[in-house]
């Protein structure tokens, strides 16, 4: 018994210096390797990144114009070389020198700058653990000059800001053929900011205008510094379906996204600040938390007017994955003030629409497409302020009428009728109900010979829809384009109530006349009492899962080519 006592003890003793020893061993190696070395320049300051193969310790100092960064336990890649020139704004060169096995100092000759910034980064999806030195520049550089103060004459225009989606360390999706989505959405922003320039009365802004990353804060604020009337900021999308294609429209949403597929989009999005090497204190950055009540409902109804503009005129060019905006809170689009939309131009992970992105033709299709859509949105808006009592005319709403389409017509602006009736921007409209529009005297002549047309004395009620055997408010909202909300405040109904078969629901005035449009079945006539002995549930069920197909439900596919 005691011998084997004696073993164990033995054994335990073993095992013991055999673990203080490989400690010693790990100990005793420089474990942090310093893989990498890359920079680029930015407008305001010059980053320089040092990537590792795990998280460094580091202490640095400054003295004059030299940087010193000392890190413990710690190597340099073989393939470094122990010098590397770079005549950048703000910095000369990087030397590298290994004081003793275990540590590494890396000193940073420095040109004329205003402050450095060195912080750590995490690793994050497949970026390395990483060492950043920010020098921001005294003066900034000729590309990125302050945002000039917009002068009086130019308070006339409207200033629309492109923001190329990602850029720097953030290349966003990359397609199979190696393209980037930084590079793609920054050569079709230099065309939109082209064609816009080419239009009276409008000036276009990039959030950037170079391979370098912006954090959400500093794009969201220059739209304020240049009181922009649009922002749109541009990407290209991806999938891991091959075959998924088109372009497609977003707008901001404080609550639920509007889909799944705009959910999974959003919640990507959002983290290129992460991607991009933010540094942590700029996420927790006042400006950064936007309280829900602060986004003016006027505001996101603006943003869907454009985007409904933006969404007709990208049919010319491209397909459409949705035919309608969709709604996901994307943080670029958090301007309280500013209609913001962002746009996926087409799908980079498929092979084809790749190929597309690429051509410098498509690129100026796309980009023209924007362009009109935004003189299109601010058609009358360009012009002398109207005087206080300027002539109106009373006009009555027809079949397929929205405020825009009535706005266009009448050559002023949405904001101009909806104050005129104290109506909301995003408020429906109903077949006959008469509203004040700006007019002159030959309009207002033209809308009194078609009043006898209309009866004022007739109560024009909104079209109705019978609603049909396993009909929900929902499917009939996405039916008609509309939502359940607006279904039950115009009949009067709560969440509770139950549908019958035979029922009749009002549909707002224009989301049925775009159902129409887009041939969905609205109102089929009813067969007055006919047995129909000849149909077994079984067919009954096809029947009814038959004429739902109908009902419009977004696909990866799209049938219409690009040309």
């Amino acid at each position: 018994m005691l011998a084997g006592q004696k073993t164990i003890s033995t054994g335990r003793c073993v095992l013991l210096v055999v673990l203080i020893l490989a400690l010693a061993a790990i100990d005793g190696r420089a474990d942090t390797e310093i893989l990498n070395i890359r920079h680029w320049t930015a407008p305001d300051h010059t980053r320089v990144v040092l990537d590792a193969d795990s998280v460094p310790d580091f202490h640095f100092k400054q003295e004059d114009n030299t940087l010193v960064l000392n890190l413990k336990k710690s190597h340099l890649n073989q393939s470094i070389p122990q010098q590397m020139t770079l005549n950048k704004p703000g910095i000369t060169a990087v030397v590298f020198q290994q004081l003793n096995e275990n540590q590494l100092q890396i000193e940073f000759h420095l040109g004329t700058h205003k402050n450095i910034d060195v912080f750590k980064l995490k690793k994050f999806q497949d970026k390395p653990d990483r060492i950043v030195v920010d020098i921001f520049l005294e003066e900034p550089a000729p590309e990125a000059a302050p945002t000039p103060k917009i002068s009086e004459a130019q308070k006339k225009r409207k200033v629309i800001v492109i923001d190329p989606g990602h850029g720097g360390e953030d290349p966003g999706a990359i397609g199979k053929r190696g393209t980037y989505e930084k590079d793609i959405v920054l050569q079709i922003s230099r065309e939109i900011r082209k064609e816009i320039n080419g239009i009276p009365g409008f000036q276009a802004v990039l959030t950037r205008d170079g391979d370098y990353y912006v954090s959400f804060n500093k794009r969201l604020q220059k739209a304020r510094n240049v009181n922009a009337s649009l922002f749109l900021s541009i990407h290209a999308d991806a999938a891991r379906s091959r075959i998924a294609k088109g372009s497609s429209v977003y707008c901001l949403s404080t609550g639920a996204a509007s889909s799944e597929a705009a959910r999974l989009l959003a919640n990507n999005e959002n983290l290129s600040d992460i991607l991009g090497g933010v540094p942590e204190n700029e996420f927790n950055n006042e400006s950064n938390i936007i309280l829900v009540d602060m986004f003016q409902t006027n505001t996101i109804n603006l943003s869907k007017l454009y985007a409904e503009v933006l969404i007709r005129h990208l049919e010319n060019v491209n397909c459409m994955k949705y035919k309608i905006v969709q709604e996901a809170p994307f943080r670029v689009l958090k301007l309280p003030n500013i209609p913001a939309v962002l746009i996926e131009t087409a799908y980079l992970s498929n092979p084809g629409e790749e190929n597309f992105l690429k051509k410098k033709d498509f690129q100026k299709k796309i980009a023209r497409a924007i362009a009109l859509s935004v003189n299109d949105y601010f058609s009358a808006t360009i012009q002398e302020d109207q005087k206080d009592e300027a002539p109106t005319a009373i006009y009555t709403v027809r079949k397929g009428d929205t405020l825009f389409l009535i706005a266009s017509r009448f050559k002023t602006d949405v904001k101009t009728v909806a104050d005129l009736n104290n109506m909301a921007v995003g408020e429906k409209l109903m077949v006959g109900q008469k509203i004040i529009v700006p007019s002159d005297e030959k309009e207002r002549r033209v809308l009194e010979k078609e009043k006898p047309s209309l009866s004022p004395k007739r109560k024009f009620p909104p079209p109705s829809y019978t609603v049909k055997k396993s009909d929900t408010l929902f499917l009939i909202a996405r039916r008609f384009n509309t939502s359940v909300r607006d279904l039950m405040e115009l009949n009067n109904m709560n969440r509770n109530d139950k549908l019958f078969i035979g029922r009749k629901i009002a549909i707002p005035a224009d989301d049925y006349q775009r159902a129409a449009e887009s041939g969905a079945d609205q109102n089929p006539p009813a067969r007055k009492n006919k047995k129909t002995p000849n149909i077994t549930s079984s067919k009954k069920e096809k029947r009814s899962r038959s004429s739902q197909k109908n009902i419009r439900r977004p696909s990866p596919r799209c049938s219409k080519p690009i040309k």
